[in-house]
């Protein structure tokens, strides 16, 4: 199989590769202080298809802050250079930030084959620190950073990351990840037949399985799930790796949606015409996966400083009032876990939430809150018991040391 199923069009494929990074807020504040070279403000239509996208499907109490990178990241292939955007944002409501690759993978004449199917697995692995032999495979796929050669594309994002973290002393290293994978048709037909014609190579990206073609149907199938979307044009399938999203949306929506908007309201909502080269932006793909990735890492990070923390307590109160902090603490990330987007993208974000895991960890947050609920109880108990054994061995001597000088006082009057 070479080509899309009849009747598919699909003009392109978009990645977007994201890592979360918990930071505090004294932290980001070096990382991303006025006059630094290594950044500056998104802007141009990158920067708009954020805010358009974003001011209609999000509601912040404090908006994220996006960068771009100045120096140049690139996918390398052989002798060619496919240009990455680079992103890193700071989201003060969750005290993280992330960063984020995005990259436009185009078929040949407009048309995308399967074979750009496996140029993205392979480029996929690149990010996952799959190196490449590049002086025996000359088609071999890389990465490049500052026009310096890096066996793998995630080497080239590590210099990148450890040039913004320099002398700021972050320590979180790029572990978690995830993708969003958008494959972007123009003709606003159901995605569902072209899914169910042959599921193997949706697979293959949801899962960066090179081996798709040998999967049978039906396991592809399987793992792709329900598909979810609020329009008969998208198609989204939430896995544990990210989201996989097949966005038909065409000219036909895009006027009608503009022609309504300008009758009742005298003005156009430019999100129903975005047409982002940001894979997974447009319906809010890529918004949930940010949340979720964040998640997960502000779960992860408490737990092990829980760990590091009530190990280093080495007596009973220090225990207790570490874990009443910590305590403090996990209610935030716990209500923070619980939060919802907006109707329009909240159920897809709770789908994504059990596909990745995140429930898991919010179980194992659950018995850490308990089991700390009782180490604070019965540090508590032990404490008051010593006092009041204390105060009681106070007052029976006081009570001995009366009755004596009682007794004194009444010898020496006789």
């Amino acid at each position: 199989m070479t080509e899309w199923p009849a009747g598919a069009t699909r003009n392109k494929l978009l990645l977007s590769f994201a890592w979360p990074v918990p930071m505090a807020t004294s932290e980001a504040e070096v990382v991303f202080r006025p006059g630094r070279e290594l950044l500056e403000p998104l802007t141009g239509k990158p920067g708009t298809d954020w805010s358009v996208a974003e001011g209609f499907l999000t509601t912040h109490t404090e908006q994220p802050v996006r960068y771009r990178f100045t120096a140049p990241l690139a996918i390398g292939e052989g002798d060619a250079k496919v240009p990455c955007g680079l992103t890193a944002t700071w989201h003060p409501a969750y005290h993280a930030t992330t960063l984020l690759i995005t990259a436009t993978i185009s078929g040949r004449d407009g048309v995308l084959e399967t074979s750009d199917v496996d140029r993205s697995i392979a480029v996929l692995h690149s990010l996952n620190r799959r190196p490449a032999e590049l002086g025996e495979a000359p088609a071999a796929v890389h990465g490049w950073y500052r026009d310096v050669r890096y066996a793998s594309l995630r080497a080239a994002v590590a210099q990148a990351y450890a040039e913004l973290t320099d002398g700021c002393e972050v320590v979180e290293p790029l572990d978690r990840n995830g993708w969003c994978i958008e494959l972007r048709g123009y003709d606003g037909r159901p995605p569902d037949a072209t899914v169910a014609a042959d599921p193997r190579p949706f697979y293959g990206l949801a899962h960066g399985d090179e081996g798709w073609r040998f999967v049978p149907h039906e396991v592809a199938r399987q793992s792709l799930g329900e598909a979810w979307g609020t329009r008969t044009f998208v198609a989204m399938y939430p896995v544990s790796a990210g989201i996989v999203c097949l966005n038909n949306k065409g000219d036909e929506y895009s006027a009608h949606q503009a022609e309504l908007a300008q009758r009742y309201f005298g003005k156009v909502e430019p999100y129903f015409g975005l047409d982002s080269e940001i894979g997974g932006l447009d319906h809010g793909g890529l918004l949930v996966l940010e949340r979720v990735l964040i998640r997960m890492a502000l779960a992860h990070q408490w737990l092990h400083q829980a760990q590091r923390e009530l190990a280093e307590a080495t007596d009973e109160s220090r225990a207790v009032n570490r874990n009443r902090l910590l305590r403090g603490s996990l209610d935030d990330i716990l209500q923070m876990l619980n939060s919802v987007l907006p109707p329009e993208v909240d159920s897809l974000e709770r789908r994504l939430i059990t596909n990745m895991g995140v429930e898991r960890i919010v179980r194992q947050l659950d018995r850490q809150a308990e089991a700390m609920d009782e180490e604070t109880r019965y540090a508590y108990e032990s404490t008051v018991s010593a006092r009041v054994t204390r105060l009681t061995v106070v007052t029976v001597i006081l009570t001995v040391v009366t009755i004596v000088l009682g007794i004194l006082q009444v010898v020496f009057t006789v």
